[in-house]
């Protein structure tokens, strides 16, 4: 355990929570695009030389997508990678800006919390029900599950962002422009 909390320490003494998502869901990200792309690729040239698509593509390449849309989903979170509209940010300045930004990642923690209870709901009812994909049967619920997660642990974020937004609100606006 020493070992671990030595890998993702941060400046502070504390648990580098970015770090810590970069190894584990980057690293299952990027093998979910790289699935993505192997599973594209072997059925284009399957379907163009051979006349012998791959069963079961488009189901795959759902599953996949959606897996990779929500193993990236904590990853956006954390490094403020939202798409944001500022159309207050440049009128207010200092604690508004501050007190705004707090709200907003209440908000979206509270969003994504509820995302994730009802994807967790879906989910619990597409494993009783048994609920697999059309034509290879693959079962719906573990997808799901994995979106709630996601968004469990993006709600996290968001919340640790709402309780301590940035305290000098114009320099980290600047230090994102740059």
């Amino acid at each position: 355990m020493e070992r671990f909390r030595q890998r993702f320490k941060s400046d502070e003494d504390g648990l580098d929570i970015g770090q810590l998502l970069q190894n584990t869901l980057g690293v299952g990200a990027a093998l979910i695009l790289f699935s993505l792309i192997l599973v594209t690729c072997v059925d284009v040239v399957g379907r163009y030389f051979f006349s012998s698509p791959l069963s079961g593509a488009f189901e795959i390449t759902e599953l996949l997508l959606a897996a990779l849309v929500f193993a990236a989903l904590p990853l956006t979170t954390e490094r403020k990678e939202h798409i944001e509209v500022d159309l207050i940010n440049v009128v207010l300045r200092g604690p508004t800006q501050r007190y705004l930004s707090a709200f907003a990642g209440l908000f979206s923690a509270a969003l994504l919390a509820t995302f994730a209870w009802r994807l967790a709901a879906h989910a619990f009812s597409a494993a009783q029900d048994g609920a697999v994909t059309n034509a290879l049967n693959i079962p719906l619920a573990p997808f799901g599950y994995l979106a709630a997660f996601s968004c469990l642990v993006s709600a996290f974020i968001a919340f640790t962002r709402g309780i301590e937004p940035p305290r000098d609100f114009d320099q980290d606006v600047r230090d994102n422009n740059d």
